[in-house]
């Protein structure tokens, strides 16, 4: 049994999903503040509610690009004794917090991506359950 051909393909989902772009119709629209995803897209009316597990699955990509993009190169600082192992282990909570922070939209708009990668039929320019008549 073959996938059924989607309007809107896993290509056009990723592509959207890095500028958080609404996966179904392009536009801006899915965030309601800087830590909250709005119940439904503001341009389509898409429902967002059905990713419940988005706030789980941004604290594993906060932890994981913290690791990455803040305590990694303060470690090497601390090691060639540009920084004093007090001041890093500082330097890495703040920054830590505050990186986090600061990518937190970026991190919402990805996991609803990542959903409906996983699930293009979901969306409801792909027939989704928005998108029939039921």
């Amino acid at each position: 049994m073959s996938e059924p051909e989607l309007k809107i393909t896993r290509g056009d989902i990723i592509a959207r999903g890095l500028l958080c772009h609404c996966p179904n119709c392009g536009k801006r629209g899915l965030l309601a503040s800087w830590f909250r995803l709005g119940k439904a897209c503001r341009s389509c009316g898409m429902d967002l509610a059905r990713s419940a597990g988005i706030y789980s699955g941004t604290t594993s990509i906060g932890y994981v690009a913290a690791i990455i993009f803040v305590i990694i190169p303060i470690c090497f600082l601390v090691g060639f004794k540009v920084l004093s192992v007090t001041a890093g282990v500082l330097l890495g909570i703040f920054g830590s917090f505050g990186f986090i922070v600061l990518i937190y939209p970026v991190m919402l708009c990805w996991m609803v991506m990542a959903y409906h990668v996983a699930m293009p039929g979901e969306l409801p320019a792909n027939g989704g359950r928005e998108g029939r008549d039921e």
